[in-house]
């Protein structure tokens, strides 16, 4: 893989994550997850792919954990908003989960065959 479609692919997935993080739309974050782990899963296995999907396990964390947040101090007299809230928490644990089975396996890959 060139290091054009590393760009590319790195910057699918940035882009994938971004519109994921403020998508309201259930059809619609079910169709960037897809998205997403189709774009992981054709990335080819590079040291600057892992480096890349090491730094957005640690930004996922930080984002869950203050969606986390926001959903505790929320007042559920507002059910749309807290639904809404609710909702993103659960996409952003989803998401959390498939970058960090990515990362695991480029990183087994990386100590396995030394890419």
């Amino acid at each position: 893989m060139g290091s054009m479609d590393v760009f590319i692919r790195e910057r699918n997935v940035e882009m994938y994550l971004d519109r994921l993080y403020t998508e309201l739309d259930a059809d619609k974050r079910a169709t960037l997850v897809r998205l997403l782990v189709d774009e992981e899963s054709q990335m080819a296995r590079s040291r600057e792919h892992l480096d890349n999907g090491e730094r957005r396990v640690a930004a996922g964390l930080v984002r869950v954990e203050r969606q986390r947040q926001l959903v505790a101090r929320m007042i559920a007299d507002d059910d749309r908003m807290l639904g809404a809230a609710k909702a993103m928490l659960e996409t952003l644990q989803a998401t959390q989960v498939l970058l960090e089975a990515h990362c695991r396996r480029l990183r087994h890959e990386f100590e396995t065959r030394k890419f």
